[in-house]
């Protein structure tokens, strides 16, 4: 019984382990993908705010269309 519980005590030490790399590996995935993120985000402001300009324009044509029932 004694060898079980040793196995055992091993098996737990290596699923803590395991435990403890897929919480880094999370957590360095997450840090990246900020930095990512951020990095786009400055650099690519002039394109989001060019889409956001068409993406109201269209918007706003569809209310005036809908608005509009005479066309």
């Amino acid at each position: 019984m004694g060898i079980l519980y040793q196995f055992d005590l091993i098996l737990a030490q290596f699923e803590g382990v395991n435990l403890t790399l897929t919480a880094l590996k999370i957590s360095h995935l997450e840090q990246l993908n900020s930095k990512i993120f951020a990095s786009l985000s400055t650099r690519f402001s002039r394109l989001k705010i060019d889409h956001l300009i068409k993406q109201i324009g269209i918007f706003f044509q569809t209310i005036i269309k809908k608005e509009e029932p005479w066309k």
